[in-house]
């Protein structure tokens, strides 16, 4: 995640608010031309921005709406010296998560950016670490975790997303005997699968397009009242598994 972004068109109080939040540990950068902001945002996302009204306010309250409407969720703080709930009203309708007036205790202003930074984060989603897992081969087959896909002969075999995540539970668990409701429980609650009926029918799926021969099973097994077992092998001889 970026820096603060710092934009006002005053060099004095720019730097100034920049050496501000840097001496309290925030990183920070400052833009001076409130025109290029949208083209910076797009270029280089800031962790947030931190605006300071000045004159043109009905300028700054359409480069803010621009930016809200491009997409852009950062945290924006205004800055300004109007007193008028008017004023304040319209620059949180537009999309600004914070107003202040100027002029304002630093610390107030350190607080707040703290304040929406956290916010800001909680609610983002977590980026996903990589798998680092080294590909799984079995019966010819190469499966790949970090850009889940499989392989056989370098072929892909083109596995949906939920079709892979199935994929990935039984070969994490080979010759282990997985119940329906285990297997639901381990793909977790945004699976594509929703029910035991909706597990069979992915299991279907996938069967086809890993086994070499319908209707003959060696890899995914159906053990009978238990739920299904991976067997990397393919050989299994069990009269209760099919």
């Amino acid at each position: 995640m970026g820096a603060v972004l710092i934009v006002d068109p005053d060099g004095h109080t720019r730097e100034a608010l920049c050496a501000l939040l840097r001496g309290c540990q925030i990183d920070a950068s400052t833009l001076a031309d409130l025109s290029l902001l949208t083209a910076r945002v797009t270029e280089a996302p800031p962790a947030m921005i931190v605006l300071r009204v000045a004159h043109a306010a009905v300028d700054a309250h359409a480069v803010l709406g621009a930016l809200r409407a491009a997409g852009h969720d950062m945290p924006v703080l205004v800055l300004s010296r109007s007193r008028d709930v008017v004023d304040k009203v319209v620059a949180l309708e537009i999309g600004a998560d914070d107003y202040l007036v100027d002029p304002f205790e630093p610390m107030e202003l350190v607080a707040r950016v703290r304040s929406a930074l956290r916010r800001y984060r909680a609610r983002r989603p977590p980026v996903p670490r990589p798998d680092t897992r080294p590909p799984y081969t079995f019966g010819g087959i190469a499966v790949d975790f970090e850009n889940r896909r499989a392989t056989r002969a370098g072929r892909d075999l083109g596995l949906r997303d939920s079709e892979f995540a199935l994929l990935d539970v039984f070969v994490s668990r080979p010759m282990c005997v997985l119940s329906r409701s285990e297997i639901l429980a381990l793909l977790g609650p945004r699976a594509a699968a929703k029910s035991e009926r909706g597990l069979d029918v992915l299991v279907f799926r996938l069967r086809g397009l890993i086994e070499n021969a319908v209707g003959s099973y060696r890899y995914i097994r159906t053990v009978r009242g238990k739920g299904y077992m991976f067997v990397p092998l393919g050989t299994l001889a069990d009269d209760d598994v099919r």
